[in-house]
């Protein structure tokens, strides 16, 4: 697990609430300030220096946050940082184990929306009210509070363009189901957040009917990256789930790929991100929480990651090519159902 240390960190304040405790300025959990608003962000400013630091755990690849940070710390270098990676599933384990035992070390955390739940039941979660967040869509934030979107993962029906002629496109997502298909249609072999998505667009019923008939044609294959190379090259048709960011990226070096317009032509599910609810530099946290949610901070994430990103002031390459369409989003209340999607995955198509 490597921890990279970014120094000379600058914090940026953005529609700060103010409220003295223990010497510190902390913004209350929900309401809203009379105070003006740069009078809120000095004050928050200056409870911050004291915190004197910000650690931020979450699932992105190191460079990624690195860049994203590098944004951050242009404004106030008053903040030490430390960004500490791991994968999902170790993440949560790492954030509920030291959570329980009362050992509080992270003030940002990243997480799985399948994890959001018991992350809420432990009391490691920090009701806010993300201020810069009121014309994001509901579905991009928890209604109480507690998470916000980071990015949202779009999932379409990708097809190499020189395989599949216009008059062989897949209308709807029964017409993958015709044995013509059979052997031409791949999907990552650990695919339980793609079920989970079905899941949340039709039922469960309909999800595992579907599924039970696709397995017909489809044969299972390795990480996104390698099922995008292998579809770019042609050596398979269809692919049934590729971010539609990647896909817009190979697009962009003239890969022949497009995705297919069905009902629904999106599954979406996010990867939420929360302000530790012991953080150690509290002030610090909700700092980076403002920043991140501004449309500074959502315009630096988009930049730095091509990432779909919730506020929808952002200009991003993929308004134009959702126009019109359909997206099914995975909620909350479903996305706890992680296990039982991998093994309805397992069971159907690892047999």
């Amino acid at each position: 697990m490597k921890v990279v240390r970014l120094l000379a960190v600058r914090a940026v304040g953005c529609w700060m609430l103010g409220v003295s405790v223990v010497g510190f300025t902390l913004v209350p959990t929900t309401g809203a300030s009379q105070e003006p608003e740069k009078e809120r962000e000095a004050r928050l400013i200056d409870a911050a220096k004291k915190d004197g630091a910000l650690i931020f755990w979450n699932q992105s690849p190191a460079k990624e946050s690195e860049t994203m940070l590098a944004k951050f710390r242009n404004r106030y270098p008053f903040l030490r940082t430390e960004y500490w990676r791991a994968g999902s599933t170790a993440l949560f384990q790492k954030q509920i184990t030291e959570g329980k035992a009362g050992v509080h070390n992270f003030d940002i955390g990243g997480t799985d929306l399948d994890y959001v739940e018991e992350l809420k039941k432990a009391g490691l979660m920090k009701k806010y009210h993300w201020p810069s967040t009121g014309g994001w869509p509901a579905s991009q934030k928890d209604t109480e509070g507690y998470w916000v979107t980071r990015l949202r993962s779009l999932k379409v029906i990708a097809y190499n363009t020189q395989l599949v002629p216009p008059n062989q496109l897949p209308k709807r997502w029964e017409n993958l189901l015709d044995p013509k298909w059979k052997g031409k249609i791949q999907i990552d072999k650990d695919s339980a957040d793609w079920v989970l998505m079905l899941w949340s667009a039709w039922g469960k019923e309909k999800a595992i009917s579907f599924l039970k008939q696709l397995s017909r044609n489809v044969v299972l294959s390795g990480n996104q990256s390698q099922r995008l190379e292998l579809l770019a090259a042609g050596a398979i048709p269809i692919d049934m789930a590729i971010s539609l960011h990647r896909l817009v990226q190979y697009q962009d070096k003239g890969a022949p790929l497009e995705f297919a317009r069905t009902d629904p032509a999106v599954l979406e599910k996010s990867t939420p991100i929360f302000i530790a609810q012991h953080a150690p530099h509290p002030n610090a946290a909700i700092l980076f929480a403002d920043w991140f949610t501004s449309l500074e901070g959502q315009q630096a994430y988009y930049d730095t990651t091509l990432s779909p990103v919730p506020d929808p002031r952002v200009k991003t390459r993929f308004a134009e090519p959702l126009k019109g369409l359909k997206v099914a989003v995975t909620p909350a209340d479903i996305a706890v159902h992680s296990n039982e999607a991998e093994k309805i995955f397992r069971d159907i198509f690892w047999k």
